[in-house]
This record gives C-alpha cells, structure tokens and sequence, in this order.
C-alpha cells in the first residue's frame, strides 16, 4: 500500500482525534496505522503514536480536568507497574489469539455500555479498590499492548463506580499517565521519529483538534450522549483491532 497524501493524512487524524478526544480517548492505535500508511517506519510510527496519544490526551485534558475525582488518579498507581508486568507475559501468548480476544472484549464492553441505560450494578470503591483495578488494568494494558483506557472507560460505566463525563477525564489522564511512562521508557528511540518531518507538521494538527474534541465532549454534550459517543467509539476500537 503506498504512502497517503500529508494532506489526507492530516485530515484523516484530525478528524480521529477529534472524535476520540469527544469520548475521552487518546486514539493510539489509530494513531499507528496512519503514520505507518503515511510511510513511516513502524518504529518511527510507533514513537509517534505514543507522542500524538501524549499530545491528544494532554490538550483535552484542559477541558476534562473539571470532571476528574481525585482519588480516581490513583488508578495509574497500579497501572504504570503491572503493564510493565503484562507487557513480559505477552511475549509469551499467540498474537492472533491475544488480538482476537481483546477486539471482542472491548467490542462487546461498547456494546453492553451502549444498550444498557443503567449501569449493571452500583459499586463504591475506596482507594485500595481504585489502585487494584489499576493494577488490574495495566496488566491487561501490557499484555495487549493497547492503551488502558478502553478497559477501564466500561467498567467505570458498566459499574456505576462515575459517570460518562467523570469517566471520560479520568480516562484521558489514565492514558496521557501511561502513554508518557511508555514515551519515556522508550526515550533513546525519541530522535529516530522525528528525523522523517512528517511528526513536525501533524504535532499541531493534533494538538488543535485535541482541544476542539475536548471542548466538544466536556462542554457540548450531555450525560447521556457521551456515553453513546464512548461506547461508540470502544464498538469501533474493537472491530478496528479484530480486522487490521
């Protein structure tokens, strides 16, 4: 498959950070696919990816902080060590196997968090809780190798633990904490992507549709049409992993 347009390929993220940043996602896998058909090396892609997750999460942040619950910052507390963890152990399971599993998991939390008006039940957690299933969340996250976010965004929902606009901003900052750990680990890879320009010129085009999606998620829409747009977006993120 040859290389898209820098245009096309602007337009085409812009229009995907806008709508996973409306949901409180990042968009890292997106991410991924379309550096590399924009004709980045997949090691250059994947520095990339995590920089534009950092970039995306980082700019909707400013308008999904007034959501976030305090305590709900300590899910990274557990999610930063355990996807670590499960990022080992991944090494060690079918690829196939593994993509399929996780693309139904996260289709079919989409799917129960759409058609379900009520949450499946109403738990109250406490700060153990909270750092457990971070662990918990992380762990899958290495495993999988896919941002924590769309594994913790339904069982927010699907528990009653918040609500979709306090679950989108914690989601943000659970991604933006862990994608800026990945980053980090990978810091001596950090000059290699940016020798290609093409991250030079996307960086503001994901920074302002960042802020734009933001805005539009937090301060436009309603309870209830946020959780559509999240379980909407987590239906898509699914079928994306199971057919790429």
């Amino acid at each position: 498959m040859f290389p898209l347009d820098l245009f096309l390929t602007a337009v085409i993220l812009s229009l995907a950070v806008l709508i996973y940043t409306m949901g409180g996602f990042g968009g890292g896998s997106i991410f991924l696919a379309i550096l590399v058909l924009s004709g980045l090396a997949p090691s250059q892609a994947a520095i990339g990816s995590l920089l534009f997750n950092i970039l995306s999460t980082g700019a909707s942040f400013t308008r999904w902080k007034i959501y976030l619950e305090k305590k709900f910052t300590l899910f990274v507390a557990g999610s930063i060590p355990f996807s670590f963890i499960g990022g080992l152990l991944s090494l060690t399971i079918s690829e196939y196997i593994l993509k399929l599993v996780m693309g139904l998991v996260i289709a079919g939390s989409g799917l129960f968090t759409l058609v379900s008006r009520k949450p499946l039940a109403n738990i109250r957690v406490n700060i153990i809780h909270i750092i457990l299933i971070g662990c918990f969340i992380g762990f899958i996250a290495g495993l999988t190798g896919i941002g924590g976010g769309v594994y913790l965004a339904p069982i927010l929902l699907l528990s009653g633990i918040s609500n979709p606009k306090t679950t989108a901003a914690t989601t943000t900052f659970f991604i933006f904490s862990n994608s800026l750990a990945g980053l980090l680990a990978r810091a001596e890879r950090i000059p290699l992507a940016f020798q290609n320009p093409t991250l030079f010129i996307l960086t503001p085009v994901v920074v302002a549709s960042a802020i734009i999606g933001g805005q539009i998620g937090s301060r436009k829409l309603n309870q209830e049409n946020l959780r559509r747009v999240i379980s909407v977006i987590l239906i898509g993120i699914g079928l994306f992993i199971i057919f790429y």
